[in-house]
């Protein structure tokens, strides 16, 4: 049991590598880029929003965010928690909060 505690204590999370690898913008674009895709295909909001918190994370503070959008910061909490489903209109506000750009391609 020590000795897997010892291995444990030195591995990267998956939480730990995701954020690293969300320092850069270009990854945050692709990886809101494809959870929106699956977020379409599933309808799975928490998941969703969970990797939209994880980028807001690493650009600002859910403080300042809900700030600049004149949000309440509890509310805007509860949204990238997965607690709270906002409406689509929140949802964009969010999203152009973070400085994203929509577009809708039909197939």
């Amino acid at each position: 049991m020590k000795i897997k505690k010892e291995i444990l204590a030195r591995c990267i999370t998956f939480e730990d590598h995701i954020m690293q690898e969300l320092q850069d913008s270009e990854m945050q674009k692709e990886y809101l880029r494809l959870n929106i895709e699956e977020y379409v295909k599933d309808g799975d909001a928490k998941l969703f929003f969970k990797a939209l918190g994880r980028v807001v994370k690493v650009r600002t503070t859910v403080s300042q965010l809900a700030k600049d959008l004149n949000m309440n910061r509890s509310n805007l909490s509860n949204i990238l928690k997965g607690k709270v489903q906002p409406s689509f209109y929140t949802t964009m506000k969010i999203l152009r909060g973070l400085g994203a750009e929509i577009e809708v391609k039909f197939a």
